[in-house]
C-alpha cells in the first residue's frame, strides 16, 4: 500500500465482477502470495511493468510464470493488471493488493451479501481501534525484527472471533503491511470494502416525500432491476424541480427534470 502523498492514491484496477461470483477466501490468499513474489523481485516487477513490452506479452509472462502453481483466477486478475500500463512498479503491487482485498470482499458478499460485507468491515474496523487503544499492541506488530508468523500468532490471540475473511485481511495486514502501518493498512482495508458495500445502497433523492406505497414500488423495481435486496435511503432534494435521482454503487440513474433541462441546454447550446 502506497504511503500518503500529495497525489491521490489510484491503484491499477480490474472489473471484479468478472471474477466476483466464485470469488473465495483462497483466491485473495493466493492473490497475496503473488504479491510477495512480485514484491520481492525486482527484475519480475520491471518485466511486467516494462512499457517497450506490449500489454499481451506482459499478460503472457505471467501466466507463463504462475499457471499451475497458483489458483486461476489470481493468475488471471495478476494478468489483467499487468496488462495495464503502470506509473511505477509500485503501483502494480498496489493495484494486486487492492484485488486481493476486493476479492475477500466478494467472497464475503457471496456468503451473506449486503450484511457480510458490513460485518467485515466492523471485524477491520474494530481490530484497528484496539490497535489505536494499545501502544503496546501497535509496537509489537511494527517490531520489524519479529517473525511475521509470531505478528499471525498474536492477531489470532487479539482478535474477537469472526469471518474467515477478516482474519486473512487482519493477518495479512500485521505480517506483510508493505512498509504502512498496519492500522492504516487496515483502514484502507475498510475503506475498499465500504466501497464494495455501496453496490447493496440504493441512494434515493427526490424532489418531494414518496408516499409509502411509492417508496415499496420503487425498492421492488430497484432489487429486480439489480437482482440484489439493496438498502433504500431516501433524500428531499428540491432543486431537482421533479422526477427522482437514484444512485447505487458507481451507476446513478437521473430521472429529474433538472437532469433533462441540462441536458436540453446542452443540447441547443444554451
Amino acid at each position: 500500500m502506497a504511503e500518503a502523498s500529495n497525489e491521490p492514491y489510484r491503484p491499477l484496477t480490474v472489473d471484479l465482477d468478472c471474477w466476483a461470483s466464485h470469488a473465495s477466501p483462497e483466491i485473495a490468499q493466493h492473490l497475496f502470495a503473488i504479491l510477495d513474489i512480485v514484491d520481492e523481485n525486482g527484475a519480475l516487477r520491471r518485466a511486467l511493468t516494462d512499457p517497450s513490452r506490449s500489454a499481451a506479452d506482459r499478460a503472457r509472462l505471467v501466466h507463463s510464470l504462475l499457471d499451475g502453481r497458483a489458483n486461476g483466477s489470481a493468475v488471471d486478475v495478476v494478468a489483467d493488471l499487468a496488462s495495464q500500463r503502470s506509473a511505477s512498479e509500485r503501483e502494480l503491487g498496489d493495484g494486486i493488493e487492492r484485488a486481493a482485498v476486493l476479492i475477500a470482499a466478494a467472497a464475503a458478499e457471496n456468503r451473506g451479501g449486503g450484511s457480510a460485507l458490513e460485518g467485515l468491515m466492523d471485524e477491520l474496523i474494530r481490530f484497528k481501534s484496539m490497535l489505536d487503544r494499545s501502544p503496546e499492541v501497535q509496537r509489537a506488530f511494527s517490531d520489524s525484527r519479529a517473525d511475521a508468523r509470531a505478528k499471525v500468532t498474536l492477531a489470532r490471540r487479539l482478535r474477537a472471533p469472526g469471518s474467515e475473511e477478516a482474519a486473512l485481511l487482519i493477518e495479512r495486514a500485521v505480517s506483510a503491511p508493505r512498509g504502512s502501518l498496519p492500522g492504516r493498512l487496515l483502514e484502507h482495508f475498510a475503506q475498499w470494502v465500504a466501497d464494495r458495500q455501496q453496490r447493496w445502497i440504493a441512494h434515493v433523492e427526490t424532489a418531494r416525500p414518496l408516499r409509502e406505497d411509492q417508496l415499496a414500488r420503487l425498492h421492488d423495481g430497484l432489487n429486480r432491476l439489480y437482482a440484489r435486496d439493496l438498502k433504500l435511503t431516501t433524500e428531499v432534494n428540491p432543486s431537482l424541480v421533479g422526477g427522482l435521482r437514484v444512485q447505487v454503487g458507481e451507476e446513478i440513474i437521473d430521472g429529474s427534470v433538472t437532469h433533462r433541462l441540462a441536458r436540453l441546454q446542452q443540447r441547443i447550446g444554451a
